[in-house]
């Protein structure tokens, strides 16, 4: 209906703008949804109340969409986003566990000795999530669980954590092909017919400026502690969950560690073993591209949760059990009605109003009639229009669906090099999706770090946008001089010295 009106960037427009104004997501996501049913249903034709009870219907039928489907049987439960939703009650009660154990206390004892300064935690939680690349959700959650309490107890604050946690998840997932993220993208490209379809994939990461400088930019910002204002304005809000550094008699470290450690095994196998039993194959990249990581994701929490209540149970008292189960429920509750919201408001966007498509159409139709060269315009436009599309969306892999058949359609009949158009649609689509405050990793990272997703949202915003900037540039110089390292190489100056210039 809206594929060919510039009225379906109203509902993303205003999304984000009441996000920054009101810095209340659950808000914004409603009254977003709320606009697209009007915008859908209104009719001159019918009568105002007809109208308004079928906006009422609508919004209804969108946020039940996230936990029904329909089907030619009838309408179905959505066991995949139960799945995720389950999950986070576990890992909410799975801290509250390790908390009431002993376990996280005795672990920031430990730890101090060994780092006892805000950069050095920092840096932990930075290495721990370029080490978890499988998946995305799966990075987001456990790194910051695994490193909030000793960012606390060294006065780091959560939106610093939950800013290293977001920035070492989807650039880091899209940086790897052995992840779900690359068997994702090859599927993409196997319907377009370019061939040799891994070694595309494999010369688009080494163009990948802004998941590269992301990384960088994180680093820096680590070494020197750059704290833009927004993140000195920002510390900790809302934050009631701090940890009591007191050690329990008879605790160990190991009650942090073997629940952490189990995590990470039991989903990073079932996220294997769910892969090979749909393809049937040994193939890495067949296995990735079929597996089925929130039943993963649920069923090994199940599995660590278990394991944790066995080896703490001489250590919790009888009476704690019902608080436990009560606190991390409820921890985990403000994060699921966030993720119910945008999973319903981004289906809304991308195939209702269709937003995705008119960007797209209107990018392919600039760039065919302007005179611009194209080896310099369609990777800049690529850029661009994909941040833009991810961004209103919340979505890189909607993003990537969209974007790399028209890349690639522009690059083949225009003899343009699509390895750097596709790091290009990549590089757009993950800084769109960094930093969008509808996207899934967004809400998770600040679930994970323990921190408001309007916070998270805030702060993060000028650190990614600089170095999107950073990532522009280069791709214009990489274009003109059709050189990739020279696009690294005053990427690399431009970035280490905006940030150099913001350390103090």
């Amino acid at each position: 209906m809206y594929a060919d009106s510039a009225l379906s960037l109203v509902v993303p427009i205003c999304v984000v703008a009441l996000v920054i104004l009101t810095r209340k997501v659950v808000l914004s996501l409603f009254v977003g949804i709320i606009i697209a049913g009007l915008m859908i249903n209104f009719s001159s034709h019918e009568g105002f109340i007809q109208s308004l009870l079928a906006t009422i219907s609508y919004v209804y039928q969108a946020i039940a969409s996230v936990f029904y489907s329909s089907t030619d049987s009838g309408i179905e439960i959505e066991i995949s986003s139960l799945y995720v939703f389950g999950f986070l009650f576990i890992l909410g009660i799975l801290t509250q566990i390790i908390s009431h154990s002993g376990g996280i206390s005795a672990f920031v004892k430990w730890a101090r000795n060994k780092i006892s300064t805000a950069r050095g935690s920092e840096f932990l939680a930075f290495i721990a999530g370029i080490v978890i690349f499988i998946d995305d959700y799966f990075n987001a959650l456990t790194v910051g669980q695994l490193t909030k309490s000793l960012n606390d107890a060294n006065h780091s604050t959560r939106e610093r954590l939950a800013y290293i946690v977001d920035s070492t998840s989807a650039p880091v997932c899209i940086l790897m092909p052995i992840s779900s993220w690359g068997a994702y993208i090859l599927g993409i490209m196997a319907t377009l017919g370019e061939g040799q379809n891994l070694l595309v994939l494999f010369s688009s990461i080494w163009g990948n400026y802004y998941a590269w400088f992301a990384l960088l930019a994180v680093f820096l910002t680590i070494y020197w502690q750059i704290n833009l204002p927004s993140m000195q304005k920002n510390k900790n809000i809302g934050v009631t969950d701090f940890l009591d550094s007191q050690q329990k008699e008879g605790s160990s470290i190991f009650l942090l560690i073997i629940p952490i450690i189990s995590l990470m095994f039991f989903v990073g196998f079932l996220i294997l073993y769910s892969g090979y039993q749909a393809s049937g194959s040994l193939n890495i990249i067949e296995i990735l591209a079929n597996t089925n990581t929130n039943f993963s994701l649920f069923w090994g929490g199940v599995a660590s949760l278990l394991l944790s209540i066995i080896i703490s149970w001489k250590h919790l008292d009888t009476y704690s059990f019902f608080p436990i189960l009560k606190s991390g429920i409820i921890s985990m509750l403000p994060a699921n009605l966030i993720l119910v919201l945008a999973w319903s408001i981004g289906p809304v966007i991308k195939g209702d109003l269709q937003t995705g498509i008119y960007l797209a159409d209107l990018s392919k139709e600039w760039l065919e009639t302007s005179n611009l060269d194209v080896h310099i315009a369609i990777p800049l436009a690529a850029f661009l229009i994909s941040s833009f599309i991810a961004f209103c969306t919340g979505t890189s892999w909607g993003t990537f669906a969209i974007m790399l058949p028209i890349g690639f359609s522009l690059s083949d009949a225009n003899n343009v090099e699509f390895s750097l158009v596709m790091s290009a649609v990549l590089s757009g689509a993950v800084y769109g999706d960094h930093a969008s405050p509808i996207s899934d990793t967004t809400i998770l990272s600040a679930t994970g770090a323990g921190c408001s997703v309007q916070s998270h949202f805030i702060t993060q915003l000028p650190y990614v946008s600089i170095t999107a900037l950073v990532a522009f540039i280069s791709f214009g110089v990489a274009s003109i001089l059709q050189s990739l390292i020279s696009g690294y190489i005053i990427g690399f100056i431009c970035i280490v010295g905006i940030f150099y210039s913001l350390k103090k």
